[in-house]
């Protein structure tokens, strides 16, 4: 079997590509090839079984797209962001090349079940893959869980930590944030850059997640569980909002508390967490990498 993974960048080391790109398809190949699968990355010049493309969301990804028609007898795409619809955080180029390409793949690959309603508008063959989690890379467990003076922590791409500021006088001088860059925050916090070398030891030297976000776009709300999950995977819990993913996500890890809960009072929210338990044992069967990458080699590869 030969499979052809395409991304939209030259670089391989996690630290210098899209998260995306890294979770859904650079940390699965070396599963792919645990199946004896054929794998080439950014190789045009190789005739494919399945080809997989990841991201794009414009004309150049349409005309990509059927020059792997040309050299794989099936391509499909995996796509993280719910682009198929208008809102706010969409452009009429990103939803007309979105529709576009999903008319013309074989399949559709996507995080959520909310991607995945938009997705079926326009391919019927659409599979809902997590993203998936390298137990080898975030291993260990959080002991010693300090609820009574807490240390709380955030992570992601630094333009998407400003909706912290409505928490600043919960959060000041005891947050912890990961990221490529300070953001501009009004309240005091200590700033650890984001890399994947020590992006566990990072995550697992606080005592609870603190992950609110604004659900008022079909973007947000659609989003993967991938921010919360890195925590949880590691006994760490969360306070969050109720984003579907994360609400998947409490089935297999019972420490989380959503602030819709409680009236969006993080102090209530965070007491809340006193009467849950921490184990990360089923959330880390559940979204293991290895399980995932054969689900998907099965659905691509399926005659």
């Amino acid at each position: 079997m030969r499979l052809g993974i395409f991304i939209p960048t030259p670089f391989r080391s996690y630290d210098r590509v899209q998260s995306a790109i890294w979770i859904r398809a650079l940390q699965l190949i070396p599963c792919f090839k645990a199946l004896g699968v054929d794998v080439s990355v950014n190789n045009p010049f190789r005739r494919y079984d399945v080809a997989i493309y990841h991201r794009g969301m414009l004309h150049n990804s349409l005309r990509f797209i059927k020059f792997l028609r040309v050299i794989s007898k099936r391509v499909y795409w995996d796509t993280c962001v719910d682009y198929f619809e208008t809102h706010k955080a969409s452009t009429p180029l990103q939803v007309h090349a979105s529709r576009g390409i999903a008319s013309i793949v074989d399949g559709i690959c996507v995080p959520t079940e909310g991607i995945a309603n938009s997705a079926k508008q326009f391919c019927e063959n659409v599979f809902v893959m997590p993203d998936p989690l390298d137990l080898l890379h975030f291993r260990g467990h959080k002991k010693d869980v300090n609820l009574d003076a807490p240390v709380f922590s955030w992570s992601g791409v630094s333009v998407k930590a400003s909706f912290l500021g409505r928490y600043s006088e919960f959060l000041d001088d005891r947050m912890v944030i990961i990221s490529e860059k300070p953001p501009r925050l009004p309240f005091r916090y200590r700033f650890v850059p984001w890399m994947y070398a020590t992006f566990p030891s990072a995550l697992i030297e606080v005592d609870v997640a603190f992950l609110p976000r604004k659900l008022d776009s079909t973007y947000d709300i659609n989003n993967s569980s991938f921010k919360a999950l890195v925590y949880a995977a590691l006994g760490v819990p969360v306070i969050s909002n109720r984003l579907p993913s994360y609400e998947l996500l409490a089935k297999d890890y019972s420490g989380m508390s959503f602030l819709e809960d409680f009236d969006d009072a993080p102090q209530a929210a965070l007491e809340a967490l006193r009467f849950k338990t921490f184990d990360c044992t089923k959330v880390r069967e559940e979204y293991d990498r290895s399980l995932w990458a054969e689900r998907l080699i099965n659905w691509v590869f399926d005659e």
